[in-house]
């Protein structure tokens, strides 16, 4: 391997570069122009191995660690960052080449990453034939942050939009119990309609939960865990959201095709694309907004795709934008309140999950085609309750536990709650424990059927006003997939559970107990 023939200088002129071209590509080989100006570091990779053959030095852009890993390198791929590798190669095949290229490199053998903006171009030998990639590596930290923060901020907006639609509804809600209560709190009232207030009292405490719920979603701004879903519907879960973000009376279609479509995806990250895809269209559709969401699926290379084709009834895409509109900063409202990046993020998105993004126009409005891959899997199949192996009883349980487990147990939790503080939850995690929660049965039990062999068991968390809890109990008391279901009750008392849901459930707590003891029994339980 030919490398660079002065390590020690902190910059290598841009002739060292052209010298190394010439020795393996000849002397009527292509210059290197991208790569030869700037800041960072250049680099030569011969094709088809992608092996590096020259790079200059810049330590005061990359540490010592760097270069001892990059003098290791057999190919410049096992520098790329795993997340990252599958991007670098279609971007860097011969038929798909970008002279620009943005991607995560290895600093270090401790696995440290670093964003990096790559400008390079193929060499080609006097025959026109591929030779080489000539290329400069920069630090793009800076852009990360910056794009990262005006991201947050884009999504604040977006979110506090939203939450104002949604506190407005809440306060109605609130009035409306005060209402109900103050007209039935005098002595005397009719029991039967003092029964049906009370009904009433119930259904909005149920809304005023799913409203706060709504709320407590839109400030999630960092991202969340990747987790197994039906994208069908995921999609149409983001209906509610999206509601809260268009003007009264505009319209949301859904055209989901049949059948299972699984994937796993950090569903904050998607519904943050959908809501921006949303954004855009109120903008262009103004008061009138009619939105058609398609899902379908194709197969490409073998590969499972799932196609979401986001349609509106606005101006549509002129042709600079259907070149530029994904690009960061790129907008065509000349206001602070839009600083174009709402097409940029859901790109990335796509990206993200190994597909793409594409733009097209429609007789009236604009068409956002989002492709992604899919899952491959069977759906659990449930079976007899008399194939179903019983979870011992808690003591018993505990009695046979080992004295130590080799891992902490990994689970999934379902919850209609928040109890991202929860003390038990909390002592969870600060124990090491592999937890995955939910806040829908159905997400929750695909997980569980990709998931099945790597998992302890599954955790309940019952509300007093969850009417899905116990019928997941009662699905996963028939499923195969699952031998053990603990439940902890939150504002009831066990005693008044169903039989149904103390039959299938092995261990039974009340979330007022202490956290270090209901820590112990899970412990005993699940191990």
């Amino acid at each position: 391997m030919s490398k660079n023939p002065n390590l020690s200088n902190p910059h290598v002129p841009a002739s060292d570069l052209s010298a190394a071209i010439r020795e393996i590509a000849g002397p009527a080989a292509s210059e290197a122009t991208a790569a030869s100006l700037g800041p960072g570091i250049t680099y030569l990779l011969e094709i088809p191995n992608y092996r590096p053959t020259f790079y200059s030095r810049n330590d005061g852009v990359f540490s010592k660690a760097f270069y001892k890993l990059l003098e290791s390198l057999e190919s410049w791929e096992e520098l790329v960052a795993e997340d990252d590798k599958a991007a670098y190669r279609d971007a860097t095949s011969i038929e798909n080449f970008q002279t620009e290229a943005r991607y995560h490199i290895l600093i270090n053998r401790r696995g440290e990453t670093l964003p990096i903006v790559d400008f390079r171009e193929i060499i080609y030998d006097a025959a026109q034939r591929p030779i080489a990639i000539a290329g400069r590596i920069a630090d793009d930290s800076f852009r990360s942050v910056a794009l990262n923060s005006l991201s947050r901020r884009s999504w604040n907006e977006i979110a506090a939009t939203m939450t104002r639609r949604f506190l407005h509804d809440f306060n109605n809600t609130i009035a409306g119990i005060y209402s109900l209560s103050e007209l039935y709190a005098e002595p005397g009232s009719d029991p039967k309609s003092t029964a049906e207030a009370m009904g009433h009292i119930r259904d909005c405490a149920v809304r005023a939960q799913d409203l706060t719920r709504k709320i407590r979603y839109l400030t999630s701004l960092e991202a969340g865990q990747e987790s197994y879903f039906d994208l069908g519907k995921l999609l149409e879960e983001q209906q509610e959201f999206m509601e809260a973000l268009l003007p009264k009376g505009s319209e949301i279609h859904f055209q989901i095709e049949p059948g299972e479509h699984p994937i796993r995806i950090d569903a904050i990250a998607f519904r943050q694309a959908i809501l921006h895809l949303t954004s855009n269209a109120c903008d262009a559709c103004g008061e009138d907004a009619k939105i058609e969401i398609e899902l379908a699926t194709s197969e490409q290379n073998g590969q499972r795709l799932a196609e979401i084709e986001f349609r509106d009834n606005g101006s549509g895409f002129k042709p600079a934008e259907l070149e530029q509109a994904t690009t960061p900063f790129y907008s065509t409202k000349n206001s602070p309140k839009h600083p174009g990046l709402g097409l940029s993020i859901v790109s990335n998105f796509a990206k993200e999950q190994g597909g793409h993004l594409q733009l097209a126009n429609r007789e009236q409005g604009g068409i956002v085609r989002i492709a992604i891959p899919l899952l491959k899997h069977e759906p659990s199949t449930p079976a007899k309750p008399t194939d179903k192996k019983k979870s011992p009883p808690p003591e018993k349980a505990a009695s046979e536990a080992k004295p130590s487990n080799p891992r902490p147990p990994k689970i999934l939790i379902y919850t209609w709650e928040d109890i991202t503080r929860h003390p038990l939850l909390l002592a969870m995690q600060t124990a090491g424990w592999d937890t995955r929660i939910h806040l829908d049965p159905g997400e929750l039990l695909i997980d569980l059927s990709i998931e099945k062999d790597q998992l302890d068991g599954v955790l309940v968390f019952k509300s007093a006003l969850d009417e899905k809890a116990e019928p997941l109990i009662s699905e996963l008391g028939q499923a195969r997939d699952c031998d053990k279901v603990a439940l902890i009750a939150l504002g009831e008392n066990v005693e008044g559970l169903s039989v149904s849901t103390k039959r299938n459930c092995g261990l039974i707590a009340s979330g007022a107990s202490k956290p270090s003891a209901l820590l112990n029994k899970l412990v005993a339980y699940f191990s």
